[in-house]
């Protein structure tokens, strides 16, 4: 690696890690992370007593785990948009010499790992409540599917802070974006979509990462999954960076920020 690479590296690490640590002394976001999906989990799991249960309990529990992690990553983006803009330094980043993409990839990529614990808890209190354990020899395969399913949501929510930017209240814009998007890419269960929404259900990295976590969970395959979802979240990422800093040149020409 170059010296410019290294040096590139090392501050995206160093600006991934403060923005991690100051996710971890917000108590809201500490409660929306571990909380809300240990209730997300118990209603799946009452759900699956009330019903046929034909589904993998493991499975139910990681489906949990992803809606928290989504909902985290959704979110988190739009309150660091929301937080510069309160605080005055927006116009400033989107001004700066430096690509905004660049800025805000260590914010986005810091909370995709804080959501990724979302994950654990839920698997955890599984294991405590239900009796849902996971094979220990599981354990590394689920960590590893965990990691890249938390990168690509994270690539992902580059490509939506693009729309954020242009709106006053980001994180508002963001709850309405969670249910639709946990019901086609089928998070908490396979969802039997029609026909039409099934190719739009695989262009999104956390249809991908579902099946991939859930086979982890209970022994299915799991490989071809998660290399689409790593595939998916790659071209995202690609997207969401040039239409980030597309937004920050437009402000430039401009002189001041189109919101709506």
């Amino acid at each position: 690696m170059s010296a410019v690479g290294h040096h590139a590296a090392r501050s995206f690490v160093r600006a991934m890690a403060l923005h991690f640590v100051g996710l971890t002394r917000e108590r809201s976001e500490v409660v929306l992370t571990l909380v809300v999906p240990v209730g997300y989990a118990t209603i799946a799991y009452f759900i699956h007593r009330s019903g046929d249960r034909s589904v993998d309990l493991r499975g139910l529990m990681a489906g949990a785990g992803l809606m928290g992690m989504w909902s985290t990553v959704l979110f988190g983006a739009g309150t660091a948009i929301r937080n510069h803009r309160m605080a005055g330094t927006l116009e400033l980043l989107l001004m700066a010499p430096q690509r905004f993409a660049t800025t805000l990839a260590p914010m986005v990529t810091a909370n995709a790992c804080f959501g990724a614990l979302a994950v654990g808890a839920t698997f955890a209190w599984g294991a405590i409540a239900f009796g849902a354990t996971v094979a220990p020899t599981s354990i590394p395969v689920l960590a590893l599917v965990v990691l890249v399913t938390a990168a690509a949501m994270g690539a992902f929510s580059l490509l939506v802070a693009a729309l954020f930017v242009q709106v006053r209240r980001a994180e508002s814009l963001a709850s309405p974006l969670l249910a639709p998007l946990w019901i086609i890419s089928g998070v908490l269960v396979p969802a039997a979509l029609p026909q039409a929404l099934q190719p739009v259900a695989a262009l999104f990295p956390m249809t991908w990462g579902a099946q991939a976590l859930r086979g982890a969970a209970t022994g299915a395959p799991w490989s071809t999954a998660l290399l689409w979802c790593a595939l998916v979240g790659a071209v995202h990422a690609l997207i969401g960076s040039y239409l980030v800093n597309l937004v920050a040149r437009t402000s430039r020409s401009r002189g001041e920020l189109h919101l709506w």
